[in-house]
């Protein structure tokens, strides 16, 4: 490995040590991971990319999301509230939105952006099973440096 590649997965660790707070004695377990190694070390889509997750379907939503709504979850797993729509977030909304954030997870654990099942649905069952109202998302990958919402 060259010396210039070296330098920088190190600083990639210690970027990854600090935002988590990790000691060296934690960093370290971490480092023997082999499945921590990678993305830390090997999958450039975490760097380059952030996922979207936009309402494709609402009916009678409490929280009152709606179709073209888009929220934006980095590359961590963590809502950028600055390019949410704004306003309440329904709890069944984020409950769905993880697994939909798992499967690019997984995409960006490949170097891709493909992902399979790219469409999630709310918890709620909707107003003809006894619930309140019901929202399906679809996830993709945008650029990092891509504004979604205005």
């Amino acid at each position: 490995m060259g010396d210039g590649k070296s330098e920088k997965i190190e600083k990639r660790w210690r970027t990854f040590q600090k935002h988590l707070g990790c000691t060296d004695e934690e960093l370290a377990i971490h480092r023997a991971n082999p499945k921590h190694v990678k993305p830390v070390e090997n999958a450039p889509a975490f760097v380059k990319y952030k996922m979207v997750i936009e309402v494709i379907e609402s009916h009678h939503c409490g929280a009152g999301h709606k179709v073209g709504d888009k929220f934006v979850v980095d590359a961590g797993g963590c809502l950028v509230p600055d390019e949410c729509p704004p306003g309440r977030i329904c709890v069944s909304l984020i409950y769905a939105m993880k697994s939909a954030v798992d499967r690019m997870w997984q995409a960006f654990y490949n170097d891709s952006t493909d992902v399979f099942q790219d469409t999630v649905h709310c918890s709620d069952v909707g107003t003809d099973r006894g619930g309140w109202g019901e929202v399906t998302m679809r996830i993709r990958a945008v650029p990092k440096d891509e504004k979604v919402n205005p």
